[in-house]
């Protein structure tokens, strides 16, 4: 059986229809093509809301908090950025591309 042709004016309909690329969760900048969704609370201790990040930030979050930690900012809504090593991360990568990424340690 033959496959129908089909029109192709939807794929042009969809690409102009696409919202404005959001900030990220934890450093602001906008996102890119490649995008994580991150839980602030973590699943594992109730969270269900998702938040979108670079990888590089989510790197970055997961390398300097525990789960505990991330439920502790959340409950006293204490910014990410209050710790040292995560707000010269974020001074840093401020001025980097959106689709940038770096190893982290």
């Amino acid at each position: 059986m033959a496959r129908k042709i089909r029109d192709a004016s939807w794929l042009e309909n969809e690409a102009t229809a696409t919202a404005p690329p959001e900030p990220c969760w934890l450093c602001g900048r906008l996102l890119g093509e490649t995008v994580d969704r991150f839980h602030p609370i973590p699943k594992s201790r109730g969270g269900r809301d998702t938040v979108l990040v670079h990888p590089i930030c989510r790197e970055t979050i997961d390398a300097n908090f525990t789960a505990s930690e991330l439920v502790r900012h959340a409950e006293s809504g204490t910014p990410l950025t209050d710790n040292q090593t995560v707000a010269r991360f974020v001074k840093w990568v401020a001025k980097k591309p959106a689709d940038f990424h770096s190893a982290t340690k």
